[in-house]
């Protein structure tokens, strides 16, 4: 017995010994640092002599926002420079790159200890004045008259290698006044008062955003560049748009010299282009209404033995150009307006498309707008038989009308006589004009129907009306490029109440469908166009009058 408690002494006697250094192989781990959190990611962007540098996939999100454990800081090394930031941040702006060369930059984050994260590494070359030196921009077109000019791009002045933003410009005119004026999206620009015969410099400086391999860089940057205009003499020739416009006006010989007694010009409705007002230098006044000088255009029809013409005459105020004037053939006229050389300008509303350009010139006398009457009779040079369209539309018209029943304020009185199951006669314009629903809202006439006898059985559909609009009837489609842009109302909603037979009847048709639309043929109908071998036993015979235009 005594010999085991012995042995259990001697056994933890030894134990005890060795517990004594348990923990000296930690020893040399009790230092062990703890490192800071790294940015999760890390994306460039090339600027102007600039880099921004993205360090979180969380976005561009405030410092407060941002826990990454221990780290505190933010340390950014390139070259030989090293940049502590105080903070945590999820984006970093390096500025003064100005060498056209490879960067290398490393971003970490250190704790309170200066310890530091494993480091984000990323290599980027900054756009540089190396790179603007070669940047190339296309070549204005240059408009000059003797004592003007006009500079633009027509296709822009964006291209692969950069974005155009806006543009600053100068010059010095004839008087040694130098002019300093700016443009944003829209470049083109008009310089006045320039020496006859003469080179011009004008200082440009264009605002763009350069781009490497199609994308866009962080920064606009300037780019001066200096035009030389070679002013043509009074004597240079010129080539006119509108010629016959211009001739219509007195102008025989086309230079400076030739049209320098000019202070006022008239253009008719339908003109396309004003861009030749440009080589006026004395214009003072223009006239967009067409004055005395401009009639009405026409248009012949001659199909299915007959023979017709639209048209002619004084121009009437339902007519309106077809299209508007360009903006690129009437920016001239806003340059001129813009330069207070142009001093009066006549303009009917909604005739041009003119309205937006001159609207800011109404106030203060400048432009003009003429006045129309609230309603106009639609002339019978505009009515067209309908029979040139169809065989199915066939009528017989007489005009004017010798027998047509007695009524107040007839004018115009027309006789039809019903003649196949879908007879129609029109009235048109000419190809250059459509109707100017935006003044004129409103078609009305009279109407005189026969006895109800005449609608007995089968031709009880020939007791109403089918005002039908398009562009051109479907046999004339070589009369316009716009496409048919055909509308009607529906036929019911003129159909003539009995108590209304026999006695002049009032009839309003809203054209608000015509809005926007190239209407310039209005075909009047009887019956709806019903199906039926058309064989009444006695005539169907109307009367209609006072076709006209109104406002209310």
């Amino acid at each position: 017995m005594l010999s085991r408690i012995i042995f259990f002494s001697l056994l933890s006697i030894t134990f005890l010994g060795a517990c004594d250094g348990m923990y000296d192989s930690l020893d040399e781990y009790s230092g062990e640092v703890v490192y800071p959190a790294k940015y999760d990611t890390i994306v460039g962007h090339i600027g102007y002599e600039r880099v921004e540098i993205d360090l979180m996939k969380a976005g561009r999100i405030a410092s407060d926002k941002i826990n990454l454990g221990k780290a505190k800081k933010t340390v950014v090394e390139y070259d030989d420079q090293r940049i502590v930031i105080d903070s945590l941040v999820s984006w970093v702006n390096i500025t003064g790159l100005t060498q056209p060369k490879l960067y290398r930059f490393q971003i970490y984050t250190i704790d309170e200890f200066d310890n530091k994260s494993v480091p984000h590494e990323i290599a980027l070359i900054p756009y540089t004045d190396s790179d603007v030196a070669g940047l190339a921009l296309s070549a204005p077109r240059v408009l000059t008259s003797p004592s003007s000019a006009v500079v633009d791009w027509p296709n822009g002045l964006s291209s692969v290698l950069l974005d155009y933003k806006s543009l600053s410009f100068s010059y010095t005119d004839k008087d040694g006044e130098t002019h300093t004026d700016e443009r944003g999206a829209d470049s083109r620009f008009f310089i006045p008062n320039l020496q006859s015969g003469e080179p011009t410099t004008v200082t440009i400086t264009y605002n763009v955003v350069p781009k490497i391999n199609n994308v866009p860089i962080l920064d606009s940057i300037p780019l001066t560049k200096e035009l030389v205009i070679n002013m043509p003499t009074s004597s240079t020739p010129f080539a006119p748009t509108e010629r016959s416009i211009l001739e219509a006006n007195g102008v025989t010989t086309f230079t400076a010299d030739g049209v320098a007694s000019i202070t006022k010009l008239v253009y008719p409705i339908h003109a396309n282009s004003l861009q030749d007002i440009f080589y006026f230098q004395n214009l003072k006044e223009l006239d967009l209404t067409g004055g005395d000088l401009f009639e009405m255009t026409t248009l012949d029809y001659d199909r299915s033995g007959i023979q017709m013409t639209v048209g002619g005459g004084d121009w009437v105020p339902f007519a309106r150009k077809v299209a508007d004037i360009p903006s690129a053939n009437a920016q001239t006229l806003k340059d001129m307006l813009e330069s207070g050389l142009i001093e009066k300008v006549r303009y009917v509303p909604n005739t041009m498309g003119l309205d937006a350009l001159l609207s800011p010139y109404v106030e203060s006398g400048i432009v003009e707008l003429v006045t129309t009457p609230d309603e106009v009779l639609i002339p019978a040079n505009y009515f067209l038989d309908g029979e040139l369209q169809s065989s199915a539309w066939r009528m017989d018209i007489t005009y004017p009308a010798t027998d047509a029943p007695a009524g107040t304020g007839l004018q115009n009185v027309f006789k039809t006589i019903l003649k196949n199951r879908s007879a129609s006669f029109a009235f048109a314009l000419p190809t250059e004009y459509r109707y100017n629903v935006e003044e004129y809202k409103y078609l009305k006439f009279k109407v005189y129907a026969p006895a109800k006898s005449s609608f007995d059985g089968i031709y009880a559909p020939y007791q109403r009306l089918w005002p039908r609009f398009m562009n051109y009837m479907w046999a004339f489609n070589q009369h316009s490029n716009f496409g048919q842009e055909y509308w009607a109302p529906n036929a019911n909603d003129f159909k003539i109440n009995d108590a209304d037979l026999e006695k002049w009847t009032e009839v309003t048709v809203d054209l608000s469908e015509a809005l926007g639309r190239h209407n310039r043929v209005v075909v009047m109908n009887v019956g709806g166009e019903p199906s039926l071998t058309f064989d009444p036993p006695a005539d169907i015979v109307y009367y209609f009058a006072n076709f006209r235009f109104t406002k209310e």
